[in-house]
């Protein structure tokens, strides 16, 4: 990413019945989070996409938003956007 260019990425969110949530970033191979709620899900997700992102003197910072019509039974959407 270079200048004040955006990226949205797709996070997949996964509602296995009787586990925690877990999510992984389509665009970011291997960067997946989990939690016991979506309030800990959402913030392991920013740290774990930040972290993904970032490099040494280049702090990435990530905000999580809902794809509307994206929810089903088993699975969710969100946006993640880099800002």
């Amino acid at each position: 990413m270079m200048g004040n260019a955006r990226q949205v990425y797709t996070v997949r969110i996964h509602r296995p019945p009787g586990q925690d949530l877990w999510a992984e970033v389509e665009e970011l191979p291997g960067c997946f989070a989990s939690g016991g709620d979506m309030d800990e899900l959402r913030e392991a997700l920013s740290e774990a996409i930040s972290l993904y992102l970032s490099e040494p003197g280049r702090d990435v910072h990530v905000e999580l938003y809902d794809e509307p019509g994206s929810e089903s039974v088993t699975e969710q959407r969100l946006l993640a956007r880099t800002a």
